[in-house]
């Protein structure tokens, strides 16, 4: 007997379609947005994470921390972030 396939595509929205899932979903997408968002200031300032701890006052594994473990940071946290890298973080709701 053959076994049919089902394909990624499929199996997501067959789970998507679970209330919890798609929460769960939806919050961790936005995890990763935020976390891309972090790489790609620290890609453009140039700095490595020890510099960036040096200038937001705090610890190299506490900025590693930061990085692997985006949900969890405050606003301000954000902002030193953003501030060490020379930028500015900008907030939308969308």
């Amino acid at each position: 007997m053959a076994v049919k396939g089902i394909s990624f595509s499929e199996v997501k929205e067959k789970a998507i379609s679970n209330h919890e899932v798609k929460k769960a979903y939806e919050d961790e997408t936005q995890e990763e947005a935020l976390r891309a968002v972090l790489i790609e200031m620290k890609s453009k300032s140039g700095l490595t994470s020890t510099e960036i701890a040096a200038r937001m006052g705090v610890s190299q594994p506490a900025v590693s921390r930061l990085e692997r473990n985006v949900s969890s940071a405050s606003i301000s946290t954000l902002q030193r972030y953003a501030a060490a890298c020379g930028m500015q973080l900008k907030l939308s709701l969308g």
